[in-house]
């Protein structure tokens, strides 16, 4: 081949190059813009100071499309060693890791009996970022490995 034929070549190398990373930056600037609301969404329940109950934490998810319904969030919490499984005073608490991860809050409720004793009632409760966190980790193990 000539030099000229040799820089066409080039030329035309270099062009189809640019032209496909144009088209995947077209392709990323899409996909940012379609997750755009989902980022919102994440991002304002991360930071949202309302926390939920289990419950209607797998209510939500049921609303992503996750199999899960509560008593199966709360039998997979306990395997996964998020939540205590030892049956006693502790059952259903968030562990310390998940209590550290700032997974969870405990949410204490005291209650006045007829006969003037006073027991205090804990419930465990989903914060803003373990919305999150629990979604996406039941979201991603539902996608198909990369290939």
């Amino acid at each position: 081949l000539s030099d000229s034929e040799i820089m066409a070549r080039a030329l035309l190398i270099a062009q189809k190059s640019i032209e496909e990373k144009n088209a995947q930056l077209e392709r990323q600037a899409q996909k940012i813009e379609e997750d755009a609301p989902k980022v919102l969404f994440a991002n304002s329940v991360a930071a949202s100071k309302s926390s939920i109950l289990v419950y209607d934490l797998a209510k939500m998810m049921r609303q992503n499309d996750i199999d899960m319904g509560g008593r199966r969030l709360f039998e997979w919490l306990r395997d996964h060693g998020y939540l205590v499984r030892r049956h006693g005073k502790d059952y259903n608490m968030p562990t310390q890791r998940s209590m550290e991860m700032g997974l969870f809050e405990i949410k204490e409720t005291a209650i006045t009996h007829s006969d003037g004793r006073i027991t205090t009632k804990r419930t465990p409760l989903v914060s803003g970022k373990g919305q999150v966190y629990f979604l996406t980790k039941f979201l991603e193990a539902q996608l198909p490995a990369a290939t």
